[in-house]
């Protein structure tokens, strides 16, 4: 073989290789004997791979100094491994001194040994600090921990198929009178542009969820965001709201695979919601179901990665998940159990028990807009807390609410809805069917208006607004006693 066809069909090797391992280890065994005695491959300082029986070259090279191929001796050959004028590892290349020196065409043919090997080893780089960003990433946006909610308990898993990153995502969103929303979606596809969609939608799901929409508008809007961010890209999502003073869960799925519902008997039941397409179709009405959710029955919401298996039907997993799911115990012990052992794509589970609020802890009253409803809503609150036995909450607790009524007599004709709930927190709701907004501003000495909000702000732990169906509802929080507190409720 000549040299050119030697050098040719060598490097050719080198670059076809599908791994920076494989390309040392070719671009060795290419260069010896036929070039070399001996040749190492360093990437980190490092011997990636070496030939060398004679032990001639050292455990440890760098290069850094090196601009390019060099003579060290006219036995040594040095190769710095080069790609995008970026430097990611170096070759050594030695002669026996029995041999004859090496010569400037060895040194050119080195050189041209070393250009495939520095791109495959380039490439593995960069392709490995895409997924680590990704990864990165996609922890940040994922809970580390489930949070503590009223009325539910909360458990899942996720699991990144190996040496890929993808679009699994799920959430577990708060929202107003102590209702939670269940997230779990799939952008199908894998890889970092896979990831910046999941991103882009789970960012997009909480802001919709923060509006208090119906579930099928929350997944219409979606389906809206999506066309706009990527093109040609479809991303299954099931969205549930659970209700826990109500015991009522409302689920709206696009394409989604069936949730499992586990009765508090252990009887298990594979929920279908209204069929409808994937998000990022466009034009599509999605819409709902609504199932009773009894006090310690659960809600299981998984990806395909759990249940999808090659050569195998979809739908005959989903029983076996069903069956897995049918055995009693712990939540958090359940989701290990069903977990695969071996997975090819991206696992995603969220579990939720539900639990409820006991009915003795919610208050609620319809009141008429009169002058004197402020006055009969302190009543009410007083008689609430004494109840509960939170009668050192009573006085702030009664100006908030008086507060809060007093803005919505204002501002609506039809009646108001007031309602009390004790959790973790004591939690306060005014609901009018005045669309407008509350706006916190700090009142002037003159004001004659807007000191109501403003010893809100400042009196209770959290407070806000949110619009629903109809109108708003404004609520506030207040931390209970600590001697209450631990004996909850």
């Amino acid at each position: 073989m000549t040299e050119l066809a030697y050098l040719g069909q060598a490097v050719q090797a080198i670059g076809d290789s599908p791994s920076p391992q494989e390309a040392a280890r070719l671009l060795c065994e290419v260069a010896v004997p036929r070039l070399a005695d001996a040749a190492a491959v360093y990437v980190e300082g490092e011997a990636r791979h070496r030939v060398d029986p004679a032990r001639r070259l050292p455990h440890r090279w760098s290069g850094e100094l090196l601009r390019g191929p060099e003579l060290l001796d006219e036995h040594l050959i040095a190769v710095p491994l080069r790609a995008y004028s970026k430097p990611v590892g170096c070759a050594l290349f030695a002669r026996d001194r029995a041999r004859r020196p090496f010569g400037e065409g060895d040194v050119l043919v080195a050189g041209q040994l070393g250009v495939p090997a520095a791109l495959t080893i380039f490439h593995e780089r960069l392709h490995r600090q895409q997924l680590e960003t990704v990864e990165i990433l996609q922890r940040g946006i994922r809970p580390e921990s489930p949070p503590d909610l009223p009325g539910v308990d909360i458990s899942f898993r996720y699991r990144p198929a190996a040496e890929r990153v993808g679009g699994d995502w799920f959430d577990v969103i708060p929202l107003p009178g102590s209702r939670v929303a269940l997230v779990v979606g799939d952008v199908m596809g894998h890889g970092p542009a896979a990831a910046a969609v999941m991103g882009r939608l789970r960012t997009a799901v909480q802001t919709l969820a923060a509006l208090d929409l119906p579930a099928e508008q929350v997944l219409h809007s979606l389906d809206e965001i999506a066309q706009r961010l990527a093109d040609q890209t479809l991303t299954t999502c099931v969205y549930c709201v659970y209700d826990p003073v109500l015991r009522r869960c409302t689920i709206a799925s696009a394409g989604h695979l069936p949730p499992v519902l586990i009765g508090s008997d252990g009887e298990t039941e594979v929920l279908f919601p209204p069929r409808c397409p994937p998000i990022g179709l466009g034009r599509t009405p999605y819409e709902t179901m609504e199932i009773a959710a009894d006090d310690g029955s659960m809600l299981v919401l998984y990806t395909d990665g759990l249940v999808e298996e090659r050569g195998r039907d979809i739908g005959q997993s989903v029983d076996e998940l069903r069956g897995k799911l049918s055995r009693p115990g712990p939540i958090e012990e359940m989701c290990d159990r069903v977990l695969p052992a071996v997975h090819a794509d991206d696992v995603t589970l969220l579990a939720i028990r539900f639990r409820g609020i006991p009915s003795e802890y919610v208050a609620q009253w319809l009141m008429e807009p009169q002058p004197m409803t402020p006055a009969r809503v302190r009543g009410l609150v007083s008689r609430t807390l004494t109840s509960w036995g939170l009668e050192q909450m009573i006085p702030v607790a009664q100006l908030l609410a008086s507060e809060l009524v007093t803005n919505a007599v204002r501002r609506t004709s039809r009646p108001i809805t007031i309602r009390l709930l004790r959790t973790d927190v004591l939690l306060c709701e005014v609901s009018d069917d005045d669309h407008r907004m509350p706006a916190l501003h700090e009142p002037g000495l003159l004001d004659e208006y807007g000191r109501g909000l403003y010893l809100v702000s400042q009196l209770a732990e959290r407070w806000g607004s949110t619009r629903v169906a109809g109108g708003k509802t404004v609520w506030f929080s207040m931390q209970l006693p600590a001697e209450t507190a631990s004996r909850g409720p």
